[in-house]
């Protein structure tokens, strides 16, 4: 079985706009509930969880996974009603966009493929580490998407080139509500995209795959 920990979703700004977990531990979305609070309930659409049954941080049991960024006109899967920036949750990205590019950057140039126009001629797919194996996917639109499972599970770009063509493209890229702007970043903020994106990750996290 495949544990799916968070997926990142980077757009050609190298700004963050869309943010799941569905295993995680010290979750910056859970410092963010529990901070908007006051207590150690955690906000998952109009459903309030106490500590007790939130401690697993674990979405695959059926509940909506938390997200980010919100905005001020999303209605669900948010996550603190009194606070709609995680200044952690930024830092996070930013690092781990840092990491992912300088990694990337490296292979390119160690094969010899670094291009002034970017991407990933070099084929960085994945690395791991003791805890965790972080999977790489850059699309053909300079879309970047970036999913950490753990450690044991091996190639997983058969399911981010699925996420991106057959769920990104089809419930962002299609949706007319969807404003692309060039020189903006937009977060997504499509249930329909959630709703697919979790039962597909409970899917592949439920069935045998083949691990290292």
């Amino acid at each position: 079985m495949v544990v799916v920990n968070n997926l990142y979703i980077f757009d050609r700004h190298c700004e963050c706009i869309f943010y799941t977990e569905w295993n995680r531990t010290n979750s910056p979305l859970a410092v963010e509930a529990e901070a908007g609070r006051g207590s150690k309930d955690l906000v998952r659409g109009n459903q309030v969880l106490t500590g007790d049954s939130s401690s697993s941080r674990s979405s695959l049991d059926g509940q909506r996974p938390l997200v980010w960024p919100t905005t001020s006109s999303s209605t669900t899967h948010r996550v603190s009603a009194e606070s709609l920036r995680n200044v952690a949750m930024e830092e996070e990205a930013k690092l781990v966009y840092g990491v992912v590019y300088s990694t990337r950057n490296i292979i390119n140039k160690l094969n010899s493929k670094d291009s002034s126009q970017g991407g990933n001629p070099g084929g960085f797919t994945s690395f791991a580490t003791n805890t965790y194996r972080l999977h790489y996917y850059e699309a053909p639109t300079g879309v970047k998407f970036i999913l950490n499972t753990d450690v044991g599970t091996t190639s997983m770009q058969p399911v981010l080139e699925m996420i991106y063509r057959n769920i990104y493209v089809e419930y962002v890229m299609k949706n007319p509500l969807f404003r692309i702007d060039p020189k903006v970043s937009t977060p997504i903020e499509n249930d329909y995209f959630r709703a697919v994106l979790n039962n597909y990750i409970r899917e592949i996290s439920s069935a045998a795959m083949p691990t290292s």
